[in-house]
């Protein structure tokens, strides 16, 4: 079975990024659904996987974030640091398969 990996990041525009996997995908992720769906301890409960009621309201993310960087997290995700909210969280490659 072959191990998900990036091969190119390329950003499509302020707020759209796209991701060359090594199976030959190409999918392009808009940085709100990533806020939305952010996966860190303070946004999501750790045992039941159920978005906290403390996180930044979905409503309330903006249709305008950007991400000031995007970084490997290994060789196994990635960590996007927005401009504004949420920027805990670790994207693990099988996630942003889900999310693309």
């Amino acid at each position: 079975m072959l191990r998900l990996a990036i091969r190119q990041i390329k950003q499509i525009d302020n707020h759209h990024f796209q991701i060359e996997w090594n199976d030959g995908a190409m999918i392009t992720y808009h940085l709100k659904k990533l806020q939305k769906n952010c996966p860190c301890a303070g946004c999501v409960d750790e045992s039941t996987g159920i978005r906290r009621s403390t996180a930044l309201p979905k409503s309330l993310i903006s249709e305008e974030v950007r991400a000031r960087s995007i970084n490997s997290v290994g060789r196994y995700a990635l960590k996007v640091q927005f401009t504004s909210g949420c920027s805990a969280g670790i994207y693990d490659f099988a996630m942003l398969r889900t999310l693309g």
